[in-house]
């Protein structure tokens, strides 16, 4: 079952330490001042994620430097503790792979990647992630697995156009994705470098 929003006026002190306590915390975000509580992925979601982990790390082993981090926070520069996002992945490229304190990434990630389920605040994070400089966000449907890439002109998004056999093209990431239609749908992520390196979903 998809989780219903739900709006708590005040959350006190004891609260959040319970909440960090039980690890109840990880995926909370705070939208300048707000806390947004968020639940743990489901399965599919997950798995998602988990897959294109690991297929991006592999990319990495032929690919000078560069970085890739899973559920990190994200901070808006001189807001760190009340202005943050955390994507399911954030892409740094070579040369910006120590961008990190103890508790996220200090500058805006190359490119976002965010697994979109039903209900949640996936396409209201965006303009967040424009305003700090990333340079690409790309959107992956839970269930209907089709891609979407939003690439920053100016400051602000703009929807990336498929081809005509349906690739959209992360070009900071070096990763083209595409939806197979079907009873089952799946994603499809190929390295623009090397096509023969392919992860389904």
């Amino acid at each position: 079952m998809d989780p219903m929003k739900a709006i708590v006026l005040g959350v006190s002190e004891t609260e959040l330490a319970q909440r960090h306590r039980l690890g109840l915390d990880r995926f909370d975000e705070m939208w300048e001042g707000v806390l947004h509580m968020v639940p743990a992925p489901s399965p599919e979601h997950a798995r998602i994620v988990d897959d294109l982990l690991c297929f991006v790390r592999n990319l990495q082993a032929n690919r000078p430097g560069g970085r890739v981090a899973a559920s990190i926070n994200v901070f808006r520069r001189g807001r760190e503790g009340r202005d943050y996002r955390v994507p399911d992945l954030s892409w740094f490229a070579a040369g910006r792979q120590d961008v990190f304190d103890e508790v996220g990434a200090i500058e805006a990630p190359d490119t976002v990647v965010e697994v979109r389920s039903p209900g949640d605040e996936t396409y209201d994070k965006l303009p967040f992630y424009a305003d700090i400089g990333v340079r690409e966000a790309v959107v992956i449907d839970r269930d209907s697995k089709t891609p979407e890439v939003f690439r920053l002109a100016g400051s602000k998004y703009v929807g990336v156009a498929a081809d005509r056999e349906g690739w959209v093209v992360a070009e900071a990431l070096r990763i083209r994705f595409r939806m197979i239609a079907g009873a089952s749908p799946r994603l499809v992520a190929e390295d623009l470098d090397d096509p023969t390196r392919r992860l389904e979903i």
